[in-house]
């Protein structure tokens, strides 16, 4: 059963049970004195606040969304550049780790490193470069995501990570595909997402996946892109 029938099925227990109370009322005045009729009436009033019980309990429940204020929305803005700067000046020990999303490395069989993309916005993701002193082959690398917000609905835990692959010695990025969201909400307010925005109005936190690499300085990197930012 959808969850939309489920809803209708919920808000139609109330009307039922106004519906049994008014002929119970009726059925007392007619029929004053049978006991046997008002203990039929009772039972089923009573099993029906017990079914409506059980129905909201094992019903599926959605997590609370709850939209930020503006205040919080430049907070997490404040946090998505102060990651970014404090990963372009590589200070590791100082990176936020709940941006972090996975770590691995990588043995290269030669002295060159490629990096590709695949998907319609290559600088939805940066490339950090951490050069190293290593007579070694190998890659050592972590992806970062920072916050994702749209009209204060924090996302990012819906959107998948771009995933990070290896094609021998290239290092290959595949943007996640298109997400259709939808939400459902109940409310008194009206315009909860405005239909017209002006541009001053928006209120969207652009996060972005970041590759940091550490990479023996020996290698070389092709970067036809410009993935990496530096």
């Amino acid at each position: 059963m959808s969850n939309t029938w489920m809803i209708l099925l919920i808000g139609l227990i109330p009307v039922v049970i106004v519906i049994i109370i008014v002929l119970y009322l009726m059925k007392k005045i007619k029929y004053k004195g049978n006991l046997r009729l008002n203990k039929m009436i009772i039972a089923i009033y009573v099993g029906i606040l017990i079914t409506s019980v059980v129905v909201y309990e094992v019903l599926p429940k959605e997590p609370m969304l709850e939209r930020l204020s503006l205040g919080e929305l430049k907070q997490l803005q404040t946090e998505n550049k102060s990651f970014e700067a404090t990963l372009l000046k590589q200070e590791e020990n100082k990176l936020s780790q709940k941006f972090l999303k996975d770590e691995w490395s990588h043995e290269l069989s030669g002295n060159t490193l490629s990096l590709g993309y695949i998907g319609n916005d290559p600088y939805s993701t940066r490339v950090v470069v951490e050069w190293i002193d290593s007579t070694d082959q190998t890659i050592e690398g972590k992806e970062y995501r920072s916050h994702i917000n749209v009209y204060g609905i924090e996302i990012e835990d819906r959107i998948p990570l771009h995933e990070v692959g290896w094609n021998g010695n290239q290092l290959v990025i595949h943007e996640p595909s298109e997400q259709q969201l939808t939400f459902e909400q109940f409310s008194n307010d009206l315009n909860l997402l405005p239909q017209k925005v002006e541009t001053e109005e928006i209120r969207m936190v652009r996060g972005q996946t970041y590759i940091h690499l550490k990479v023996p300085k020996h290698i070389e990197i092709v970067d036809p892109l410009g993935l990496q930012i530096y």
